[in-house]
């Protein structure tokens, strides 16, 4: 079998993903060499993995490796080196349909148009995933700026225009043992990686069935729930924009999930026509300016309390994963929720809060409304 070269042009699977593939496909690693290489075997065949990427014949060892397991699979490289990168990596792909199928060529400022449209619409969700929020403008996070810049795009593929997106899961392939031994806030929380991806999925979900499967065009109402799920005047205003060009019949967006991490909105596929974008469009400008915040859920520990004297209620102070790093949360709270803390903070379980979040300029973040707060069940995962 003939190896095609373009796998490692569209998927270049890393070393971490190649080793948890082969041992999650009964491969069995003999011998290492820190630093070079791993002979790996599995029904008297051997293949050698190489590790350094940036090593002078790293790529001929790779199609050596490809071609041994191409032949024992009876598939093709590039098939099995994308199940190599769905090892540890959410994979998002954005797919212009083209109006002429026959041209393979499109106006550059349709190309730029796609892109510029899904790099828009990555940092809209990861600003999501830290708050839900109708309009953002000039105060996009820096969190949501530097994740745009960590996810990787794959090279398209020839007779079509895909925008393959790489969101890398850290942590996720160092075992296939995902039990911990001990209850600790990374076993509840959802790395953040995979956070905004699934609430870009959510929100590209709410957005195609209010733009293209109702029918009708959203009320406000609708518009303001939206929030909640992740939608918002940026989101909309990107994916409007990747559909702007007159080239495109369709964008269609296709989610891959990591499969070495559980818990994620059971989204595989979404289809966008360009004849949707005008309302997409004018759900953004009902959104610009919006000063709706979505309720969300976070799940943490809680670190403190304060009661003043003489009052019944409360303030409780949860640390959680917010955004990509770890922050104290606080909230005021009833008597019962308060007393729910104090259980929750002297068993050292966690606890999980819904309600609106916000953040005044130099000031800690706060639930400034709660509309649920109770211990939370051990394992519970958290994308949202």
């Amino acid at each position: 079998m003939r190896v095609n070269d373009a796998y490692l042009l569209a998927y270049d699977p890393i070393p971490e993903e190649v080793a948890s593939w082969l041992a999650a496909n009964d491969w069995t690693k003999l011998t290492n060499t820190p630093g070079s290489a791993a002979l790996w075997t599995r029904g008297g065949e051997e293949i050698l993995q190489p590790l350094l990427r940036n090593a002078s014949d790293y790529e001929l060892r790779m199609r050596d490796m490809f071609r041994i397991i191409s032949d024992t699979r009876q598939d093709s490289a590039e098939a099995i080196a994308q199940e190599m990168v769905a090892e540890g990596s959410d994979v998002v792909e954005w797919r212009a349909s083209l109006e002429n199928s026959r041209d393979y060529s499109l106006p550059l400022d349709d190309g730029l148009a796609l892109i510029q449209g899904v790099r828009n619409a990555f940092v809209a969700a990861a600003n999501a995933t830290v708050q839900r929020r109708g309009y953002f403008g000039h105060s996009t996070l820096k969190v949501a700026r530097e994740h745009a810049r960590v996810v990787q795009m794959g090279q398209t593929r020839r007779g079509s225009y895909v925008v393959p997106i790489i969101s890398r899961i850290p942590g996720v392939m160092e075992s296939h043992d995902s039990h911990q031994s001990d209850l600790g806030l990374e076993f509840v929380a959802q790395p953040f990686e995979r956070r905004v991806i699934a609430r870009l999925a959510s929100a590209l979900t709410v957005i195609t069935e209010m733009a293209v499967q109702s029918g009708r065009e959203p009320t406000q109402s609708q518009l303001n729930e939206s929030v909640a799920e992740g939608v918002s005047h940026e989101l909309c205003s990107a994916v409007a924009g990747a559909l702007k060009a007159e080239s495109f019949d369709a964008v269609d967006i296709s989610f891959r999930w990591a499969s070495r991490l559980s818990g994620h909105p059971n989204v595989k596929n979404l289809d966008l026509p360009r004849n949707a974008a005008p309302i997409i469009h004018r759900m953004a400008e009902r959104l610009r300016g919006s000063e709706v915040v979505g309720e969300q859920l976070l799940v943490g520990f809680v670190r403190s309390h304060r009661r003043e004297p003489g009052e019944e209620d409360g303030i409780v102070y949860i640390r959680t994963a917010l955004g990509d790093q770890m922050r104290t949360v606080a909230l005021d709270v009833s008597p019962a929720q308060l007393h729910d803390a104090l259980v929750a903070a002297d068993q050292n379980r966690p606890v999980s809060v819904r309600g609106r979040l916000a953040r005044a300029p130099g000031r800690t973040w706060r639930f400034e409304s709660v509309s649920e707060f109770r211990i939370a069940d051990a394992g519970v995962m958290d994308w949202g």
